[in-house]
């Protein structure tokens, strides 16, 4: 038994000791695709991550977001209105691996969670307002620059039930602890 504490321990030690160089933040900016892009103007995007070296071109670990998707006045037949922002927490797994020298290519796989009081008039929009959290993934490109800011280019989408809450963006990555 004292063996497999000890192994264990070892393990977490080695593992958190490799983690400490992976705190990251992001911030991004998009355009809208998919369904949103006929109710939303922009989407602007916090993000951070906490990056495990699992080897030296691949890293692994918990990533959470803040999406916010600002409403577009959207025109219909006999009037013009207001679509409502959507705001989104997401919460996923996130992997990297280096493709080459500095490009590096990864995605996101987890959930997204309606962060806004969505209401009966947000339906005119297709906006689902019984179910607002969803199915998130986010694949993407990144380009380092240095140890510590990364250039990252991605697709993100939130899949709720027939709405597709999805972007194009691009962004910076600043690593916080290095």
């Amino acid at each position: 038994m004292k063996k497999k504490l000890i192994t264990l321990f070892v393990s977490f030690m080695t593992l958190f000791s490799f983690a400490q160089e992976g705190l990251e933040v992001g911030v991004v900016f998009g355009l809208p695709t998919g369904d949103a892009r006929f109710a939303v103007a922009a989407n602007f995007v916090v993000e951070g991550a906490y990056w495990v070296n699992l080897a030296d071109k691949l890293a692994l670990g918990p990533k959470v977001g803040y999406s916010a998707m600002s409403g577009d006045e959207v025109v219909f037949t006999d009037f013009l209105e207001d679509a409502p922002n959507q705001n989104y927490l997401t919460v996923a797994a996130a992997g990297l691996i280096e493709l080459a020298d500095r490009f590096w290519a990864g995605a996101d796989i987890g959930y997204g969670f309606g962060a806004n009081g969505f209401d009966q008039n947000d339906q005119i929009f297709g906006i689902p307002i019984e179910n607002v959290n969803g199915f998130y993934y986010s694949p993407r490109l990144r380009y380092r620059f240095s140890d510590r800011l990364n250039l990252e280019a991605a697709y993100r989408s939130i899949l709720i039930d027939d709405y597709d809450a999805s972007s194009v963006t691009v962004g910076v990555n600043i690593q916080l602890v290095k």
